[in-house]
């Protein structure tokens, strides 16, 4: 099974795409039942139930791109094969690469998990909180190009998620923008890193949708599109995804090359970016001066992101 084209003409435009029975059912209680077992050591309505008694909710937010988790590693390899082995599934990666225009290369992959009863991972009003991805594996900010430079988030429905489960908030169409979005922003001091601070005074872009599924399905969307986490109408439930984020072979170097350090080396990283000279940054994926990636809008983008970083050589490379 791949994409239609309809289908694939959605992704396009919307900048994600929620695509059923990718997964079987046995793969998704298999894959569902370890998940568990590695947020709560058991059952997740056995772990309820404990809450119901009273007992003092000790549970990971699951979510983490390090690879060391007091609470379980959560990052990719999990050592679960229920988890580990939905990458091998043909139809997953027929779909990323129909997405991304291209043979795929990994970024990261990792468990996602949020429970109704002790969850904080959303913002206090419904129009805070909106944000992109991006920022997870690469430093480069938007584009005005979609399919390129961006990559493709993906996260499998191991159950199903509804209304009152705590989808994921999306903006259809916002990834085609969103250079535009953070250029406005950062100019009215409405925007940090890849967060917006105040979706109200963003003209221009669709209502938000909530990103629901049965299980089995699995969701793939843009690193550029918007979004946000809302908290739960049913806090008895939980939200758990197995994620992959996958970017295009051609530009894995520049898409992919904050993952594996800017994390858990972030206070010695970042300083070493900002500081050090265009052909080192290449060193560690930043494209070369005088490459098209780099146009007024990037760099006024990238000015506002690394604050300190002298963009001159880039914009004087641009301008010979």
């Amino acid at each position: 099974m791949s994409l239609t084209q309809t289908q694939l003409d959605q992704f396009h435009r919307d900048g994600y795409i929620v695509v059923p029975d990718v997964f079987s059912e046995a793969e998704m209680k298999a894959a569902q039942e370890a998940m568990d077992e590695v947020f709560y050591g058991k059952p997740f309505d056995a772990w309820l139930a404990e809450v119901d008694g009273g007992e003092t909710a000790s549970v990971s937010d699951g979510f983490t791109t390090t690879h060391d988790h007091k609470e379980g590693r959560s990052q990719f390899p999990t050592g679960l094969r229920a988890l580990d082995g939905l990458v091998e599934n043909e139809t997953y990666l027929d779909v990323f690469e129909q997405c991304l225009g291209d043979r795929p290369a990994y970024c990261n992959a990792h468990l996602f998990l949020r429970s109704g009863p002790t969850d904080k991972r959303h913002a206090e009003h419904p129009w805070q909180g909106y944000h992109i991805d991006h920022y997870t594996n690469c430093l480069l900010p938007p584009a005005v190009q979609v399919g390129f430079y961006d990559y493709i988030n993906s996260g499998v429905y191991l159950h199903d998620v509804l209304d009152d489960g705590a989808p994921m908030m999306v903006i259809p169409g916002s990834h085609r923008v969103a250079q535009q979005v953070y250029l406005d922003a950062f100019a009215q001091g409405n925007a940090s890193g890849g967060s917006i601070d105040d979706l109200r005074k963003v003209g221009g872009l669709a209502d938000p949708v909530p990103q629901i599924g049965p299980r089995g399905s699995a969701a793939f969307y843009s690193s550029y599109t918007i979004h946000a986490a809302q908290p739960f109408r049913n806090r008895r439930v939980q939200r758990a995804f197995w994620t992959l984020s996958l970017c295009r072979r051609d530009n894995a170097g520049w898409t992919r090359f904050a993952n594996p350090f800017i994390y858990g080396e972030r206070e010695h990283m970042m300083p070493f970016l900002t500081q050090t000279t265009p052909r080192v940054r290449s060193v560690f994926g930043f494209p070369e001066p005088g490459h098209p990636y780099y146009t007024e809008e990037t760099l006024s983008l990238l000015a506002s992101t690394i604050p300190g970083m002298d963009v001159r050589p880039y914009r004087e490379a641009m301008e010979e």
